[in-house]
């Protein structure tokens, strides 16, 4: 079952992957820059306030839905949509608030209601789609999941985007484009058996959302406290960049940002699979560790090819030059190093797991947040006074989590002492930095990868 829903998630991703890249790369070279500045902002927005707004449910789903029957699990499901739908106001209240503090003057924007509007909907429906995720791992339909996305939202959102930007639409209609396909595969997400999307709707609507709604709350809490604290840091520090930083700027991280949201979702592909299976084991006390440095020593090869393939691209500008015309170019750096950056969580996120599945959360959330914290505040106080690079803070970020994480994988003795990590991890780090020094490192690349 693994192997089968592994092959579907990475033939899916890898198609994905590349009508987003075309996408993104589409957009940056029709959309003018400040118009793509508002682009980033809104979709860091969006992805800071759905992370919020799952509630906690994500944690809940993940842990104890593979241990439950289906009827148990729709039961829940239905009263999690409504009750995160419940929340549509206080985001649009968030957004105003924002507005009245003068957040939005710089980027000169027009109908900005408009644009809340959209921003809480979109808001609304991702965290609708990522309990739905989880609740089809739950079920082993990730299969159908993944084809859903890659037809229904990726290859159409390319056809309308570039349809819109030809005929100069603006940011608001990419926005409202992206609320109506991420809407009808939310739809048939829900649908997956094909039994009645208005049966469906019927019952999220008739739940109570009163009644027991946050079941576990002790875990559930520090669990999604862990999952707020690693997804949204990188859009934190973006969104204290755009407070000292001109437009250019903006849309240079934008892209970098856009990138890293897109990319380390394919990466982390085989490790997201893993729940179920760890949430059972943990359940029946069997060992996961060397099922963990399988799949970690996977994400490593598949990291330097991914990390390799960016090097070569953004070092010879291949066709990517043709669309970031209006970037200066720091803009390749910046590329290369997000897809870098993008790689890291999965080199830990199966151990991670484990221990959280493990009742280790709280040691978890100590040590994360005093990391979350702590970068925090440095990147704060340097911004204030230097141009800072966030991607640099961000790969620091998550270096010290996967530190974390193997130190406590290891003193809880959730190691079987074998470790699979690969080298080429190491020589793509090499890389990388050297790059970054303006080394020559041509002659590196004759030596294999792994």
């Amino acid at each position: 079952m693994l192997r089968k829903a592994a092959t579907v998630r990475y033939f899916s991703y890898i198609l994905g992957t590349l009508l987003t890249i075309t996408n993104l790369f589409i957009i940056t070279y029709l959309l003018d820059i400040y118009q793509f500045a508002v682009w980033g902002v809104a979709n860091s927005l969006i992805y800071i306030f759905s992370q919020f707004g799952q509630l906690t449910y994500v944690q809940y789903v993940e842990k104890y839905f593979p241990n439950f029957d289906k009827d148990k699990m729709n039961y829940f499901i239905y009263k999690f949509l409504k009750t995160i739908s419940s929340l549509f106001f206080l985001w649009l209240l968030i957004l105003f608030v924002l507005e009245y503090v003068g957040y939005f003057d710089k980027f000169n924007a027009e109908n900005l209601y408009i644009i809340f509007i959209l921003i809480s909907l979109l808001t609304t429906v991702e965290s609708s789609i990522e309990v739905s995720s989880k609740y089809l791992l739950a079920l082993n339909e990730t299969r159908k999941f993944d084809l859903y996305e890659l037809l229904i939202f990726k290859l159409s959102r390319l056809v309308i985007f570039y349809f819109l930007l030809i005929n100069d639409y603006s940011v608001y209609y990419l926005l409202l484009t992206n609320l109506v396909i991420r809407s009808i595969f939310l739809a048939s997400v829900l649908n997956y058996d094909k039994k009645g999307l208005i049966k469906i709707v019927k019952r999220i609507i008739s739940s109570k959302i009163f009644d027991d709604n946050f079941k576990n709350i002790s875990y559930t809490v520090k669990a999604f406290s862990l999952k707020s604290i690693q997804v949204t840091f990188l859009n934190v520090i973006f969104i204290i960049l755009t407070t000292f930083s001109s437009n250019e700027t903006i849309a240079n991280y934008s892209l970098g940002i856009l990138i890293i949201n897109n990319i380390r979702p394919i990466i982390s592909s085989l490790s997201s699979l893993l729940s179920p299976i760890i949430s059972v084991n943990v359940e029946k006390r069997k060992d996961n560790s060397e099922l963990i440095n399988l799949v970690i020593f996977i994400n490593a090869v598949l990291i330097a090819f991914i990390s390799i393939s960016g090097y070569f691209v953004t070092e010879y500008q291949f066709i990517i030059n043709l669309f970031l015309q209006s970037f200066d170019t720091d803009i390749y750096l910046i590329i290369l190093i997000s897809i870098y950056a993008s790689s890291i969580a999965s080199l830990y996120y199966p151990k991670f797991l484990n221990l959280l599945f493990s009742n280790y959360e709280r040691q978890l959330l100590i040590y994360f947040s005093l990391n979350y914290v702590g970068c925090l505040l440095v990147f704060y106080i340097l911004s204030i006074t230097y141009e800072t690079n966030l991607i640099y803070f961000y790969i620091i970020f998550e270096v010290i989590n996967l530190t974390i994480t193997r130190y406590l994988f290891k003193k809880f003795n959730l190691n079987n002492n074998k470790n699979l990590l690969s080298i080429s991890m190491l020589f793509v780090t090499v890389v990388i930095t050297l790059k970054i020094l303006n080394y020559p490192i041509s002659s590196l690349l004759v030596v294999g990868t792994f």
